[in-house]
């Protein structure tokens, strides 16, 4: 899910991260001192700021735009979505999330220019179906020693095991105290399946604050503890490094946590508001480093020391707002669904893993199958997304917003060949 852009006090649907979110930090993302100043400027006003000392910056008129829409401001909604198109390439503004422009013919024609430069790829395959309309999928990892799937659920709050077929069953049990599930990760050879839950998704669970990740035995369905992350204000994503730590991510926190597996001790290896609007990681092969996906660009993290470098795309290439985030062959692999009504992206990484040479198109949002992407997880015939969520449904009361128009949940899995 995203988490990106604004204040929590301008949160329309405060869900993950990788839930699409629609509130991001903007006010501290532009303006570092802000927190300082007695009266923080709105997100326009911090946007307009920043675009003004970065006239370049694609990312930061597209997210312009986006908040001036939201205000209602037709004309400068559309200037800055003029901006974008001149400074940037791969954004494709979703109608849903320009509400005041998407009936005026302008809008329809920006729209037009933005998509044509755009490639279609649309090879990915539906795997399966998941049968309950009402699970709001987030978090899926797979078990390859069990060729077996798991996918968490926002609305359940619960786990399910998943075959290839798309059959599905309950993983979790009622007494594991599970609150929404994000993130998922499995170490197949430890038969174990870590699960990111919290409670910060509505205003209820933010009144008692919960984030916790739940260790599973794998092969027994059960729960075997529980590790509390009380200093998170939202778990969102997870990963493994090898030598028993998990990274975990804290959306509305902006760091990173690292836990010891077998003593369950807690520190940050990003500090909070470090990197904000972090949303997926993924992690090198051999631990040294972790990526980040957050709100303008991804950062590299070094896991030993915890600096970060941001990722800078080539040529203006739109790598914000990336969803999951996962290592393939010495590239990167990333989902968006924000800046662009859903594609998965490659990203290239330069010789030093320092540096984005490239940005290739891995399935663009002409996939049929796209109806707010957010997660996949790697297996040996692909990547298998979960391709329609439907996931901003849920909303802060802990609700489905308009449950009778659900569909059922897909997941689509893309090739992965050589990068």
């Amino acid at each position: 899910m995203l988490a990106f852009l604004v204040e929590r006090h301008a949160v329309e649907k405060p869900v993950r991260t990788a839930i699409p979110m629609l509130a991001f930090a903007v006010v501290v993302l532009v303006l570092p001192d802000a927190r300082a100043a007695d009266a923080p400027p709105s997100p326009v006003a911090a946007l307009e700021q920043a675009l003004a000392a970065q006239p370049g910056d694609a990312v930061l008129a597209y997210f312009l735009a986006m908040f001036r829409a939201r205000e209602g401001d037709v004309e400068g909604t559309l200037d800055a979505l003029e901006q974008t198109l001149a400074q940037g390439s791969g954004f494709l503004p979703p109608s849903d999330r320009f509400a005041a422009v998407k009936d005026d013919p302008r809008f329809a024609v920006l729209r037009a220019r933005f998509e044509r430069r755009l490639p279609v790829k649309t090879d990915g395959r539906i795997a399966f179906a998941l049968p309950d309309r009402g699970l709001i999928p987030e978090g899926i990892a797979f078990d390859p020693r069990s060729s077996t799937f798991f996918v968490g659920s926002i609305a359940r709050n619960a786990i399910h095991r998943v075959d290839a077929r798309g059959r599905m069953h309950r993983f979790s049990q009622a007494g594991d105290a599970l609150d929404a599930v994000l993130g998922l990760a499995v170490d197949a050879a430890a038969r174990r399946l870590y699960a990111v839950s919290t409670s910060a998704l509505t205003a209820a669970g933010r009144e008692r604050l919960r984030n916790a990740i739940k260790v599973y035995d794998l092969d027994a369905g059960r729960l075997l503890r529980t590790i509390d992350v009380p200093q998170a204000r939202q778990l969102n994503d997870i990963a493994i490094v090898p030598g028993a730590t998990l990274l975990v991510t804290d959306s509305a926190g902006g760091g990173v946590w690292r836990i010891g597996i077998d003593g369950g001790g807690v520190s940050a290896l990003v500090p909070q508001d470090a990197a904000r609007g972090v949303n997926g990681i993924a992690v090198t092969p051999d631990g040294k480093v972790a990526y980040l996906a957050a709100a303008r660009r991804p950062l590299r993290v070094d896991v030993a020391t915890g600096a970060i470098t941001p990722l800078q795309p080539p040529g203006g290439e739109n790598v914000a707002a990336i969803d999951g985030l996962y290592w393939h062959d010495g590239a990167l692999i990333g989902i968006q669904n924000l800046t662009n009504a859903g594609r998965v992206i490659r990203l290239v990484l330069g010789d030093d893993g320092r540096s984005i040479a490239s940005v290739q198109t891995l399935q663009s949002h002409h996939q049929r199958a796209f109806d707010e992407p957010t997660t996949a997880t790697i297996t040996p015939d692909g990547l298998y997304v979960l391709a329609r969520t439907q996931v901003t449904r849920f909303n802060d009361e802990g609700r489905i917003d308009r449950p009778q128009a659900l569909k059922q949940p897909l997941v689509l899995r893309i090739p992965l060949g050589a990068g």
